[in-house]
C-alpha cells in the first residue's frame, strides 16, 4: 500500500462539480479548495510516489506499507506514538475543521 500525503498532480482537474449547489456546503467547499491550494504550494513532487511505487513493484520482500513524502512519514510517526486524541485534535487543526 503506498500511502502519499499531498502530491502536486492535477486532481483539481478532473474534479466533478454539482449541477446545483447548496448554499449549506458553501463555505466548507470554498475552505477545501483554499486547503488544497495551500497545500499544493509545499507538496511532494508525483517522483516520490513513482520511487516508492517502483520498490514496492520491485522488492523481492515487499513491505506491507510504503510511506511517501516527508509529511507521510511524519503523519505515520505520529500515529503510532500520539494518543489518538490528540493526533485527531491536530488533523481536524490542520484540515482547518472545527473542534
Amino acid at each position: 500500500m503506498l500511502e502519499p500525503a499531498y502530491t502536486r498532480a492535477s486532481f483539481e482537474q478532473n474534479m466533478a462539480f454539482p449541477d446545483r449547489t447548496l448554499d449549506a456546503y458553501v463555505s466548507a467547499r470554498a475552505g477545501a479548495n483554499t486547503l488544497m491550494h495551500d497545500a499544493m504550494k509545499t507538496a511532494d513532487d508525483p517522483e516520490v510516489v513513482a520511487e516508492n511505487l517502483i520498490e514496492a513493484a520491485t522488492a523481492a520482500s515487499p513491505r506491507r506499507r510504503y510511506t511517501c513524502g516527508k509529511v507521510a512519514r511524519q503523519v505515520s510517526v505520529l500515529r503510532r506514538f500520539v494518543p489518538e486524541r490528540m493526533f485527531d485534535k491536530s488533523l481536524r487543526k490542520q484540515m482547518r475543521l472545527p473542534a
